[in-house]
């Protein structure tokens, strides 16, 4: 028994030692990883400054290139040397810009930059941005290839960097508050930048990056607030959104245009503003969504209803309902008269519901006040000129099996109920035949028709051609 107690006690002896010697080896370890941190912190630091200092150099070379321009300049009087200094120099200034900017830009994006060297470094990307930003405006004037992609990102970040400089800087330094001036006066001018960036994207039909760009561009006096405020958009934002939108409808985008149909609304142009309102409707047609199709053209036509885009809608809609009964089409021509008597479409489509009715003298009013709200209305003359045609022929069959006892009763009646309403038609598909020559089919027979019953043969023979 007593071998056994003085067993244990050797095991828990053992057992203490080894706990006590793991607790030195984890303290060690974690003394050893905190200095690793550390140097790999401080390493960081290091060789974010690094890349800091060489950007910054590029910038002051470049910039005492462009001082050594400037003051080269003032002692030569040939044009053409100074221009092909301007250009070598102008060459150096760029190279220096494309090597210093994308390396203060990842010393930044590092976070370990000493914010004393912050007015500093963004006062060099202004520089190099600049640089870079108009060779590619460069080449946008002169309709050559450059990247938009870039140039979007260069545009927003040297907005940035004149911002940064107002935030970094001190007034109390003289030297930066010169610099400070020239950022807060260069600042509400980089707008027009962000409306470039967005317009060169949409030139390439770059849906997403021109969404992306306007988005940058309406911001713009949001994010800078305070330094910008009397900032006026040199182009309307409603622009921008109706050329995306359009943008977006060609390539079948339809969540881009949902998204900017609103805006796209407010552009304060009426072929644009037309164009917007009849291709809603036709998205969800294509999108196969009859019911929401439907909703936004009565939607349209609430809206606007003296429009031509509300005629439009009428129209469509007059088919739709057309091909579910003559009742659902008189009932929606019923309520589209209720709420404007001078559609012309929804007469003309009152007036078909009698046609289709074979009612002819009742659809006569509704034709008559389509063409006197619009008398060059094509199918408005069209279906007059119909209803008084077949009036006459429908007479003419009625009355050509009666007996008359004299011919000169016979002719009375037949002027009366055939060729009176044969001349009231003529004129209509005349106009029709003016507006539109290249559609016989509409007049040439109805023509020939009514001036052989009306004995003029000449103008009955002509229409023979047709």
């Amino acid at each position: 028994m007593k071998k056994s107690i003085i067993i244990c006690l050797a095991v828990m002896g053992l057992s203490t030692t080894m706990f006590a010697q793991t607790d030195k080896e984890a303290e060690k370890a974690a003394k050893a990883a905190e200095k690793a941190a550390k140097e790999e912190a401080k390493q960081a630091k290091k060789d974010a400054m690094a890349l800091f200092e060489q950007g910054y150099k590029c910038y002051e070379q470049s910039n005492n290139a462009m001082s050594e321009f400037n003051s080269w300049k003032s002692m030569q009087k040939d044009a053409e040397k100074v221009a092909a200094r301007q250009a070598e120099l102008n060459a150096q200034m760029l190279e220096l810009a494309k090597e210093g900017d994308p390396l203060l830009q990842k010393a930044f994006a590092t976070g370990l930059v000493e914010e004393k060297k912050y007015f500093d470094g963004w006062r060099a990307r202004d520089f190099m941005l600049s640089q870079l930003i108009n060779v590619e405006l460069q080449h946008a004037s002169k309709k050559e290839p450059f990247d938009t992609a870039f140039f979007s990102t260069a545009a927003s970040d040297m907005c940035d960097a004149c911002y940064y400089q107002l935030k970094y800087g001190k007034q109390s330094d003289e030297q930066q508050s010169i610099m400070m001036k020239q950022a807060s006066a260069k600042l509400p001018s980089l707008g027009t930048y962000l409306a470039y960036a967005c317009q060169f994207q949409i030139e390439r039909k770059n849906v997403d990056g021109a969404c992306e760009a306007l988005d940058n561009y309406k911001n713009f006096p949001v994010k800078y607030a305070g330094y910008v405020d009397a900032y006026t958009p040199q182009i309307p934002y409603a622009q921008f959104a109706f050329n995306i939108y359009y943008t977006a409808f060609q390539a079948k985008r339809f969540d881009v245009c949902e998204k900017y149909y609103n805006e796209a609304m407010k552009f304060d142009d009426k072929e644009s503003h037309a164009f917007v309102a009849q291709s809603r409707p036709q998205i969800y047609l294509q999108q196969g969504d009859t019911a929401r199709w439907v909703g936004t053209l009565k939607e349209l036509i609430e809206s606007d209803p003296t429009s031509s885009s509300s005629e439009a809608a009428t129209q469509n809609l007059l088919a739709y309902y057309s091909s579910k009964g003559n009742k659902e089409m008189s009932d929606f021509a019923d309520d589209m008269l209720a709420k404007n008597p001078n559609s012309k479409i929804a007469n003309y489509g009152k007036g078909y519901v009698f046609i289709n009715q074979q009612k002819y003298a009742e659809a006569i009013p509704y034709y008559e006040k389509s063409i006197e709200i619009d008398p060059e209305y094509v199918d408005g003359n069209y279906m007059l000129g119909f209803c008084y045609y077949q009036i006459g022929l429908e007479n003419g069959r009625k009355i050509s099996d009666k007996k008359y006892k004299t011919q000169a009763e016979a002719d009375k009646e037949g002027e009366a109920l055939v060729k009176s309403y044969l001349r009231k038609a003529a004129p209509y598909f005349e106009k029709v035949r003016e507006l539109q020559p290249e559609t016989s089919n509409r007049w040439a027979s109805e023509l020939k028709v009514i001036y052989q019953n009306l004995g003029q043969k000449a103008k009955a023979a002509e229409l023979s051609n047709y």
